[in-house]
Formats: structure tokens, sequence, C-alpha cells
């Protein structure tokens, strides 16, 4: 068994030549790495833009195996590409899904339909809203919807497609009202739905004073290119997520910035 090795070995390396001693150390080593990434990949959910990334690296690692003929890396491949398919459409079915989506289907919203007035008035009503809001220490979750097509979440919510107004806005998050929990989605200058329940994020090291909206409003940022605004119900701290990321603690004048740079217009 360990003599078939060994000769294994040397045919691989032409007889330990230089060129197939540095071959076989590169194969090793890009094997390795191979491993390391699959399993990095499956112990972390990730953002629609890095399914991309994965899939063309994943091509362009199979091409240079075949042509290079690293037989190492070959035997990797066929053995963990039935098994590593099915165990990525599992863990990733949600991205897979808003992938083909995207590329397959109407997953992108139309042009948006906001006008530079429309959207000045837009962001007046958040800021009015969101002040009156912050102020009597009412929880609020508005989620403002960008390219990314909100329509399934908005489809199992309470369905609005009201125009937008300060009044509204605020009566939807009143305590005791059946539409205080969730959040409101708006589509151009108009709020679609109410009690929407946006997806949670994964993330374990976020600190404990994030309650369930901060939570829900990162995992919408992760999942959609959407922005949230969070109100907290213990402190009336206003906070907004876009990308990924939160900023806490924002005062009016930075929220009202982050409107005027990520709400689309015509």
């Amino acid at each position: 068994m360990f003599e078939e090795f060994i000769q294994k070995i040397a045919d691989y390396t032409n007889n330990y030549s230089v060129l197939g001693i540095v071959k076989l150390v590169v194969d090793a080593v890009l094997s390795l790495l191979i491993l390391f990434f699959i399993v990095k990949l499956f112990k972390a959910k990730t953002h629609n833009k890095w399914l991309y990334l994965v899939m063309i690296g994943i091509i362009i690692a199979v091409l240079a195996i075949y042509i290079l003929q690293m037989s190492l890396l070959l035997t990797i491949v066929k053995f963990l590409a039935f098994w590593s398919l099915g165990v990525l459409l599992i863990i990733y079915s949600t991205e897979v899904r808003r992938f083909f989506e995207n590329n397959f289907h109407n997953a992108r919203t139309s042009a948006p339909s906001v006008t530079e007035a429309e959207k000045k008035e837009l962001i007046s009503t958040l800021i009015r809203s969101v002040t009156w809001l912050s102020k009597r220490k009412v929880g609020a979750l508005i989620t403002i919807e960008r390219d990314d097509s909100l329509t399934g979440l908005i489809e199992k919510s309470i369905q609005i497609n009201g125009v937008i107004t300060e009044e509204l806005l605020t009566t939807i998050f009143t305590v005791g009202t059946p539409t205080h929990d969730g959040a409101v989605i708006i589509r151009n200058n108009r709020i679609m739905c109410a009690a929407a329940y946006l997806p949670v994020t994964d993330k374990y090291d976020l600190p404990k004073s994030l309650g369930s909206r901060h939570r829900a409003a990162i995992g919408m940022s992760e999942k959609y290119d959407a922005l949230t605004i969070v109100v907290s119900e213990e402190t009336g701290g206003i906070s907004y997520t876009i990308d990924g990321n939160i900023n806490q603690g924002v005062s009016i004048e930075k929220l009202a910035d982050a409107l005027e740079r990520y709400i689309p217009v015509k």
C-alpha cells in the first residue's frame, strides 16, 4: 500500500523532477485552500452579491484544475461535486432562489417612479414621522424598497397601498393596533403594506442592546438592497441599515442625509 503510494507520487512528479515537485506542492496547497474555503462557506450566510463571486470562482477553479491536470484536486472535485451541490442548495436555498429570481424572473423593481419633488416630499414626511415616533418612544420599523423587489414580503403582509402621510405612518405604529408589530414597506411614495415580517440576521456577535427590530433590519439589509429605519421602543433612538451594516444613534440630520443618498429617483 505504502509502496503504491510512493510510486504514484513518483509518477505524478515525473520521478521527483523540480517541476513535478512544484506541481505537487501547488496541488496540495490549493486542495487545502479549497477545503478551507468550503468549510468557511458552510459556516456563514452570504449576501446575494457574493453568490456571483462564488460561482465565478468555482468555474475558474474547475477549469484550471482540468487544464493543469492536478490529480489530487481532480479527485477532491469529483468526490465533493455531488455532495457539495446538495449541501449548498440546502444552506443557501434563500440566496439561490433570489439569484434565479433576479436573473430569470422579474425580481427587480421597475425604474423608480419618484421625481425629485416627490423624493423631497417623501423625505420630509419620513423625517417628521420618525421625529414624532422617536420623541414618544414608539417602536417602528420602516423599510424603503430600492432596486430589489420586495413583492414577496409585501404579499404576506397587511395590504395598504396608500400614499405615505405622517398621520398614516405614525398611526400604523401606535401601540395596540394590529399593525404595531412588524415593518411597513414603502415603494416609491406609497406605503405598500404594514406588519411585514423581515428576515432576521444570523449574526451572533451583535451587541445585546439590539432588539428584534434591529436584528430584523440588519437581516433585511443582508438579503436585499433596501434601506430600513428603526426607532427603538426602549430609548427612542434612531438607526438605519443598508448593505448589511447598521448605523446606530443617528441624528435626524444624518438620517435625512442617508435618505437623500439612497432613495432613487427617475
